[in-house]
């Protein structure tokens, strides 16, 4: 290995380097203002033209503040590491970072050093293996309660096609036809998530059709006249290999959702996007399409949001808690996922899905 003299590294060359590197490094003077801040810090902290005192940054409930961490290391003189800290920027995102504090000096300055490196979606990563996990017994009891929900529909199914035979009046015959129409779609939707996911008949699909076809039953609906359902595509989106009638009643179960979210009074917006290397499980693919569905409602409790997919829990006194549920179940069969992300006046849940089956 070739020797590198530090002498040949000016101060110029040392700077690019830290300009391009992807960990945020930050120096901090004794009276907390800024000494130097690279391009990764200036995007994780969200500064864009005026520079905010490092006090303003919000902590996560159970986390010190990272100006706590500074002042720790200086009235100390130790070196402080914290791993998985949360705090939101000046943005108002959260972050979730591996954070080392120590005190250097940098041209003849004593300075606080800080160095930040995000593992938000490592984090995430993890909580989506335990929802992988949490799928598979998931699945064991939607089998189990499937059979329950079929003997009634068969029922239901029955009476309706025996009432349709009875009718005098034959322009009647929608209502049952509806009936018909909606118990053999439930029949259908629980045979398909008691199959395995390579048991789904799959085709090439224009997500944008499956969302336009889910904002006009919600639009139709009376009770949703006070909500305003918005649009935010991407239009260069290509079709998606997946199954239509799956996403559409997962995509119908997050819209009821966030409409039960804003007691039927607010703001929803479906949105399209790309999003390249991304992990989903133990796959790491080279594109995946999401679908965001979006909500101005109150939010969801912090505490709750590991929570939220499993069977029976919910935060809505009308809420069932099967919906999501469900719609995680029907997703994973389609290589999938959904994720939620939370805080006043906006809740997301992403559908997201793999572009083709090629992962890396």
């Amino acid at each position: 290995m070739q020797n590198i003299n530090k002498k040949t590294l000016n101060s110029k060359l040392l700077l690019d380097i830290i300009e391009n590197i992807s960990t945020a490094v930050i120096a901090i003077n004794n009276d907390d203002s800024y000494f130097f801040i690279n391009i990764a810090a200036l995007n994780m902290l969200g500064i864009s033209n005026k520079f905010p005192e490092l006090d303003q940054l919000k902590s996560s409930i159970g986390h010190e503040s990272i100006l706590t961490h500074i002042h720790n290391v200086r009235d100390h003189d130790h070196t402080v590491v914290v791993r998985d800290l949360k705090f939101k920027n000046f943005d108002q995102d959260e972050k979730i970072v591996d954070c080392s504090i120590s005190k250097a000096t940098i041209e003849n300055n004593e300075v606080i050093l800080i160095e930040l490196s995000e593992t938000g979606r490592l984090y995430n990563i993890s909580l989506e293996q335990n929802l992988i996990e949490q799928e598979k017994a998931t699945r064991e009891m939607i089998k189990g309660l499937s059979h329950e929900i079929k003997n009634p529909l068969g029922g239901i199914l029955g009476a309706a096609q025996l009432l349709e035979k009875s009718l005098e009046n034959k322009n009647l015959s929608k209502f049952t036809d509806v009936i018909k129409k909606e118990s053999n779609r439930l029949v259908n939707l629980l045979n398909g998530m008691a199959l395995p996911s390579t048991s789904i008949s799959k085709s090439l699909v224009n997500l944008h059709e499956i969302t336009e076809h889910v904002i006009d039953l919600f639009q139709y609906d009376l009770k949703n006249k006070n909500i305003s359902f918005k649009k935010d595509y991407d239009p260069s989106i290509p079709n998606v290999h997946t199954n239509k009638e799956q996403i559409i009643q997962a995509l119908i179960n997050l819209m009821r959702n966030s409409v039960q979210a804003l007691n039927y009074a607010g703001e929803i917006t479906l949105r399209t996007r790309t999003e390249p290397s991304y992990t989903i499980g133990n796959k790491k693919y080279q594109l995946v399409t999401k679908i965001d569905v979006i909500d101005n409602g109150p939010g969801i409790p912090e505490e709750k949001l590991k929570e939220i997919f499993y069977p029976m829990v919910t935060t809505k006194n009308e809420g069932t808690g099967l919906g999501l549920t469900i719609a995680q179940s029907i997703i994973m069969q389609n290589s999938g996922l959904i994720e939620c992300s939370s805080k006043h006046r906006q809740t997301i849940f992403s559908i997201v899905l793999p572009m083709g089956d090629d992962h890396e």
